[in-house]
């Protein structure tokens, strides 16, 4: 009996307000993506929750989770401002990718399935049409369901949390398109190494595949960056 009266006493989660405060987080998330608020900015709380015609609440609890997720830093007594990006951070974040995407890739390979790799098949079908038609947003969708239908294969969230986390925060360096026009063609050899490794079920061969291919587009994202970016930064 007391247990039934404490849990009456638990009051029920307001799916409309959980609801309001994920749609505010991923339209700000967005708006970051896209550089609509620009990195190193200043968030005016109150301007974003009158643009997004919420209140303050669900933009508070947004911000704190994006924080979580890297996207924005919040300073007391300051305010909250979008995380700058800078080629250091690049350099460690892909740094972090590689040695984590490497090893979930070596231990999913023996785990990938005849319908994975029906899937992978499609998705390099996919890729190589959108780089013809220079639909890169296409491509980048594409790209991101390539490579997490192998890491899928080791059915693990605590992995798959992790890496889309990070392949989140990547996504600021918006420059990849500007190295996709240049590389498509090394890219999808790049891929068909990946494919070839995972149906050789070679997991050291498919760990250094995806490790090369990740340098590579680091590499040409650097380049980029360092060439726009004062040296002083």
């Amino acid at each position: 009996m007391s247990d039934s009266m404490s849990t009456s006493m638990i009051q029920p989660i307001e799916d409309t307000k959980k609801t309001i405060a994920g749609i505010v987080q991923e339209r700000i998330r967005d708006a970051i993506l896209t550089g609509t608020i620009p990195a190193g900015s200043r968030i005016d709380q109150a301007q974003l929750a009158q643009d997004l015609n919420v209140s303050l609440v669900p933009v508070r609890e947004a911000l704190k989770k994006l924080e979580g997720e890297g996207f924005v830093q919040i300073i007391p007594r300051r305010g909250v401002f979008v995380t700058a990006t800078s080629v250091k951070d690049m350099e460690e974040l892909y740094f972090a990718r590689a040695l984590l995407e490497g090893q979930a890739a070596y231990h999913a390979v023996d785990k990938l399935k005849t319908s994975d790799f029906k899937r992978l098949d499609e998705l390099v079908k996919v890729m190589e049409h959108s780089l013809q038609s220079h639909d890169y947003n296409a491509f980048n969708i594409a790209n991101r369901a390539f490579h997490f239908t192998i890491y899928e294969a080791n059915n693990n969230s605590y992995i798959m949390n992790m890496i889309g986390g990070m392949w989140d925060l990547a996504e600021r360096y918006r420059y990849r398109y500007l190295v996709l026009r240049d590389q498509a063609e090394h890219i999808q050899q790049e891929h068909q190494i990946i494919l070839n490794a995972c149906r050789a079920r070679d997991a050291a061969g498919l760990r250094d595949a995806i490790v090369a291919h990740m340098n590579r587009t680091f590499e040409g994202i650097r380049s980029h960056l360092t060439s726009i970016v004062p040296p002083s930064e």
